[in-house]
């Protein structure tokens, strides 16, 4: 990884500064550590007696009962089993996190990263000017730790020649869904719907984290040749994508007065701020055989924020067939389908978050490439 430099005028860090980082750091990952064990514990088992309950006034079989006690247990093992591994990647990128957001993967000499007069791509005859500008969104999230063979098989064969799933402990792979309402940006005024996992490039030794989107719902045409153009992702339009705002929540999905319907609901909450965060992505882009593989930066910030460990998010989940599924143009994935595959519709999220106001920079595609 190339040496990130220091901006000009900026104090070097002395070694003090670096022990006190440390120990800050890892008196956190401690307390957090043993919160999290605590909050899991307690939220799985108090919601297998409360089933218990429900089942025994409902004259449930014992047999039926007792399967899904085992089936809650060994939820919540796989779930403890995963807090060391996710508490200790946090810790580390909290040591590594920088204040000018530097942190790069492995790119070749020709492209350095993203840059303030960045390329001009054409989108529907109009010029598109990188880096890409959000002025004003609100965003929520959550983090669901799922099977990794489940994960690499949603990659599909294509992509699991270059890429895998991530494996966070106990082979647990982390998916994101989060909801961005877009309010000012480059890419247009809309809602999106986004289902993401974490993974590393095969053969890279820093084995950096990138998003890899599984799915990514709007409902303009101007973002989804934007994205396809820029990073060769594809979005999916479906007009119907919604997001209605209540005074603690805030959803995003499919309306619908009968019955169940795509659609996940974020508590929103927070007073927090954030500045200049990076995140990685990654994408294919180009035709075959010309087909190459991409990186891109983005930085958010943003302002009334909150996280927390297992929070009430609300995951719904429709049918395809029945008009109540982000898949309207009968040739994209079907949302509902690929995430009742990672078996999330009835559990809580390892963790979840909301902003209410964020600006973003979305930086240009860049090829990814090892020294």
């Amino acid at each position: 990884m190339p040496h990130i430099l220091s901006r000009p005028g900026s104090r070097r860090p002395s070694r003090s500064d670096h022990l006190l980082r440390v120990g800050e750091v890892a008196l956190r990952f401690g307390a957090e550590a043993y919160g999290q064990w605590w909050t899991i514990a307690s939220r799985n088992w108090g919601y297998e007696v409360d089933r218990l309950v429900r089942g025994a006034m409902a004259s449930v079989p014992p047999e039926a009962l007792l399967r899904g006690v085992i089936s809650g247990y060994v939820n919540c093992l796989g779930e403890l089993a995963t807090i060391a591994p996710s508490a200790a990647e946090k810790a580390a990128m909290e040591l590594t996190r920088r204040p000018d957001a530097g942190l790069e993967p492995y790119i070749g000499d020709e492209h350095t990263g993203p840059e303030p007069d960045g390329e001009i791509f054409e989108v529907d005859g109009k010029p598109f000017a990188m880096p890409a500008r959000v002025l004003d969104a609100s965003q929520g999230w959550a983090m669901f730790f799922v099977d990794i063979k489940a994960a690499n098989d949603a990659l599909g064969e294509d992509v699991r020649e270059i890429l895998s799933a991530f494996d966070a402990g106990g082979g647990r792979t982390p998916l994101m869904v989060v909801g961005v309402d877009y309010r000012n940006s480059d890419f247009g005024v809309y809602p999106e719907f986004v289902v993401a996992l974490t993974v590393t490039v095969k053969g890279d030794p820093a084995k950096q984290l990138f998003a890899y989107y599984l799915a990514i719902v709007v409902t303009q045409e101007f973002t989804k040749e934007a994205a396809r153009i820029a990073w060769g992702l594809e979005k999916i339009v479906c007009p119907k994508l919604a997001v209605r705002y209540a005074a603690d929540n805030v959803l995003f999905g499919v309306p619908n007065a009968k019955g169940k319907a795509l659609s996940i609901r974020f508590p929103r909450f927070g007073d927090a701020r954030s500045s200049d965060l990076p995140t990685f992505s990654i994408s294919r882009r180009g035709a075959d055989p010309e087909r190459r593989t991409y990186w891109a930066m983005t930085t958010k910030s943003g302002s009334g924020e909150g996280t927390q460990i297992g929070g009430s998010v609300r995951l719904e989940l429709g049918r395809s067939g029945d008009g109540l599924c982000l898949c309207a143009d009968g040739k994209s994935v079907c949302v509902c389908e690929m995430l009742r595959g990672f078996d999330i519709a009835d559990r809580l999220p390892a963790a979840n978050g909301w902003t209410e106001r964020q600006t973003a920079v979305y930086g240009p595609p860049r090829l990814l490439d090892f020294p």
